[in-house]
């Protein structure tokens, strides 16, 4: 899910916000010396021009002068964010710095949302200042209050003995499934497991605030084999929709094709040369033949898809047989438990096309741009960081530790010469994205049935770049974020930004999770293959036509 936040006293819609003037003033205040002033409309609305949720801004600890550009190439240089990488807060932030800003915030009757240790820059030039980015709830902090506060917290910096960190206030803040009573709410599910002390038997990890209501997160589910079950769909009412829209586009585009490629071959017929006309007919008769087929396979496809999975109960894959409440701030590491674990039910499953847990890279980013995306900086990396699998599908290898998350990321260097782990996911909203992961966590209060003082740690994923949009929206909750290697990072949870898109992507560890499932009596293996689940001759017998269940997503694209 996706906090939108605002504040100061501008409302959150564009058509409420002040006005823009055609022309400016050429000066800027006098503030008092060495101190923060207001600042003015203009550069509330545009200092974070460039962050992909375009947030608003309030306050600053710090006496920067904004200008308003001007001239004839007055254009405005767009910002982006980055990680914190080696910096002096690395030493003091996680359990220090971080708590007692929190504690802080909370004692100053502060409404907000979220603290993340970035750095912001300028696109294109090395240096960016570390910033420590405050979201704050809609309405809830004038400018003025803003910076009292915001100097305080450069106050609590100071005494850590870190001096060059600003902290602005700002309104920064695959598989699609949903619970079967609340269909119009989705999101995606994490990655599939087994445990041994349960044989043949597949469970799927998702988050518990997609599958059950706001005034059910602090309850402990378990389903014990009696009562009614807490089923899942695979694809919600959108969902569903969206997807045969999805076919009937291709059959379109396909048939767009088609016509197209007749046309060449009645324009091979008035050609002079006989050779070329030739050449011509037989170039374009096999991609008409190719085009033909597929379109064919497409409308199959399309019928079986709309006979076997528009009753919403033949979409039912699996229900819940656990779900521990909802906590803020759970164990030693303060992460969020959210989770949900799903039994699911593998007749709905093809066995011969079990392919485990993979992403699916798709045909919408070409090869070598998605591989210099992943390998920012290939000429100082002797072993590469990603290489693109020749099927697509990345399958997952390994797991990143907490302390490999935080670490500077040595084996990956950005385009600035900056340390990154690049990472990426697919979710059911936003499909497939890159970003990197902030070598620092972020502090999160969300708004659950929480009482103020509760916050959760979270690890913080930022656009790879300022023109690669969000990582993540609202509905991608739940999917897995892996490195270039297919190390699962963890599970996404939410985001924070102004309005629906994401300036941070969070995600909660899959070490803090893996823990969390043991303790609740499932010892995951996160790399099933199908001999686990699945006896030898289903293996061998298998071919049912109706399955959409881990079919490898190229069945939607099947030329």
């Amino acid at each position: 899910t996706t906090s939108t936040k605002t504040f100061f006293d501008m409302a959150a819609k564009e058509d409420h916000l002040s006005p823009l003037h055609s022309t400016f003033a050429d000066t800027v205040p006098d503030p008092l010396p060495n101190a923060p002033f207001v600042p003015s409309p203009e550069e509330a609305q545009h200092r974070y021009y460039g962050i992909p949720s375009q947030p608003l801004f309030v306050a600053r600890s710090s006496y920067d002068i904004w200008l308003m550009p001007t001239g004839m190439e007055a254009y405005f240089k767009p910002k982006e964010l980055r990680r914190v990488g080696g910096h002096a807060l690395c030493n003091v932030w996680d359990g220090g710095v971080d708590v007692a800003m929190h504690t802080f915030l909370v004692e100053q009757n502060v409404h907000y949302t979220s603290l993340d240790p970035v750095r912001i820059g300028i696109v294109g030039e090395p240096a960016a200042p570390v910033i420590i980015w405050v979201g704050v709830e809609p309405g809830s902090l004038s400018a003025e209050r803003g910076i009292e506060v915001a100097v305080g917290l450069r106050a609590l910096l100071l005494q850590s003995g870190i001096e060059d960190v600003r902290e602005p206030f700002s309104t920064a803040l695959g598989i699609t499934i949903c619970a079967e009573e609340t269909p119009g709410i989705q999101g995606t599910a994490t990655l599939f497991f087994t445990v041994s002390s349960k044989p043949k038997q597949l469970f799927l990890l998702a988050p518990k605030h997609v599958l059950f209501r706001a005034d059910e997160e602090s309850d402990h589910y378990e389903y014990h084999g009696a009562g009614p079950r807490r089923n899942v769909l695979l694809l919600g009412t959108n969902g569903f929709e969206a997807r045969i829209k999805d076919i009937e586009r291709e059959i379109w585009g396909c048939q767009i094709l088609i016509d197209h490629l007749k046309g060449r071959l009645a324009l091979a017929d008035e050609m002079e040369d006989a050779e070329d006309a030739q050449a011509e007919r037989d170039h374009v008769q096999l991609q008409l033949e190719n085009k033909e087929k597929a379109i064919k396979r497409l409308e199959e496809f399309l019928a079986d898809v709309r006979r076997d999975w528009e009753d919403p109960k033949q979409r039912i894959i699996g229900h819940v047989v656990l779900s521990p409440p909802l906590i803020l701030s759970a164990g030693n590491d303060g992460f969020t438990q959210d989770f949900a674990v799903i039994q699911v039910d593998t007749t709905k499953i093809d066995a011969t096309n079990f392919i485990g847990n993979a992403i699916d890279l798709g045909t919408e980013i070409p090869v070598p741009t998605f591989t210099a995306w992943m390998r920012p900086n290939h000429a100082n990396q002797p072993e590469p960081s990603f290489k693109y699998p020749l099927d697509r599908l990345l399958q997952f290898r390994g797991t990143l530790s907490n302390e490999e998350i935080r670490s500077r990321g040595l084996e990956n260097v950005d385009d600035r010469g900056d340390p990154t782990i690049m990472v990426l996911k697919r979710g059911c909203a936003s499909g497939l994205t890159i970003g990197c992961i902030n070598n620092l966590r972020s502090v999160l209060r969300k708004a659950f049935k929480t009482k103020p003082e509760e916050y959760s740690k979270e690890v913080a994923v930022l656009p790879h770049t300022y023109k690669s949009g969000s990582f993540s929206e609202d509905g991608d909750s739940g999917a897995a974020v892996v490195n270039g290697w297919g190390a699962v990072a963890g599970m996404l949870t939410g985001g924070s930004g102004y309005g629906e898109a994401s300036d941070c992507t969070y995600v909660t560890p899959i070490a803090f999770l893996l823990k969390c499932l043991e303790e609740n009596g499932f010892r995951a293996n996160i790399f099933p293959v199908a001999a686990d689940i699945f006896a030898y001759s289903c293996l061998q017998n298998d071919r049912r036509s109706h399955v959409l269940l881990l079919s490898r997503p190229s069945a939607m694209h099947p030329m």
